[in-house]
């Protein structure tokens, strides 16, 4: 079952590995390509700002970076004995997902400036902001131990009040499980006065059980 498993985590990394390097030559490629056609087209310059240049090299560079490392970590070796080791599987959570989000957000940033203009690299800080998001769920049970006022679970302010208040809201409950009963007698008080005889007829039965 152990060798089953690493089969599918080898198989599936592989898959993984080639599309990612495919998908690194094509979008790499395709977008000056773009870029080309549409400054022909429009007015737009072939060559985008220093700004956006500056962006695509440390994210495109940190794309191959992560590759590389996908390939180290993820890369199935099969010795002789027929047996297949995975280092870690390229489908997990943590650090394996943020590379992914960070691969796929720079595909998307480079073709889409290329279509549609430089704003686009805009969208490349949702991948520090959702790093940092991680990265605090990560360590705010460790912090929740250190500052329990500030990352701590919230609780009420003053016990009494919370017990007041639980107080208060039985005493409701009661109130309002009660107006049934008196409205109840109400009625049967308005039929007794005006002379209603089945009213009349269950008081005489009532009297003759006691």
């Amino acid at each position: 079952m152990a060798n089953a498993s690493s089969k599918r985590i080898a198989s599936a990394n592989e898959t993984a590995l080639k599309n990612l390097e495919l998908g690194l030559l094509i979008v790499n490629a395709l977008s000056p390509v773009i870029r080309f056609l549409l400054s022909l087209i429009t007015s737009r310059s072939f060559i985008p700002r220093k700004f956006v240049i500056f962006l695509h090299v440390i994210f495109v560079g940190a794309s191959i970076v992560t590759w590389r490392w996908f390939r180290t970590i993820g890369t199935p070796s099969r010795p002789g004995s027929g047996q297949v080791r995975v280092g870690e599987d390229l489908g997990g959570k943590g650090v394996i997902e943020l590379g992914w989000d960070l691969i796929y957000m720079t595909w998307i940033c480079t073709l889409g400036s290329a279509l549609l203009g430089d704003w686009v690299w805009w969208l490349s800080l949702l991948v520090p902001a959702f790093g940092a998001y991680k990265l605090f769920s990560t360590i705010r049970p460790i912090l929740a131990m250190l500052l329990p006022g500030l990352f701590g679970p919230k609780q009420p302010r003053d016990p009494a009040q919370a017990q007041a208040g639980a107080g208060a809201g039985g005493n409701v409950q009661e109130q309002e499980g009660d107006k049934p009963e008196s409205k109840r007698q109400a009625k049967l008080k308005a039929r007794m006065e005006r002379g209603d005889k089945r009213v009349q007829q269950k008081q005489v039965q009532v009297q003759r059980g006691q």
